[in-house]
């Protein structure tokens, strides 16, 4: 079965980012964009994040996982460390958080 996706494409502009606009610690910048979020969808979890790791198998693997904290020196998330997630970030820490932001629903 084949089906063509080239059509599903919304612009997705607000603003832009330059460098000189960044401040030094990039947990600043996540912080103002994490409470404007936090701001338009307080009924959503806003915490809610993937992490991505490379699995046992040597294959990349994502799941969704809770924030629980961040503070200027990173983030915070609870886990099995005997689970496969666990044993994946002990063997190779280096992983990925990615953050779903929606459009507000007002606009």
């Amino acid at each position: 079965m084949e089906k063509d996706l080239g059509n599903y494409r919304r612009s997705y502009e607000k603003s832009e980012l330059l460098l000189k606009d960044t401040p030094e610690n990039p947990i600043e910048l996540f912080r103002t964009w994490f409470n404007e979020v936090d701001a338009h969808f307080p009924e959503d979890e806003t915490n809610a994040m993937t992490i991505s790791t490379i699995g046992l198998n040597g294959f990349p693997k994502n799941r969704v996982v809770l924030l629980k904290k961040y503070t200027f020196e990173g983030f915070i998330f609870y886990t099995n460390y005997e689970s496969e997630k666990g044993l994946a970030i002990l063997k190779n820490p280096k992983v990925c958080l990615s953050f779903f932001g929606q459009e507000p629903k007002d606009k």
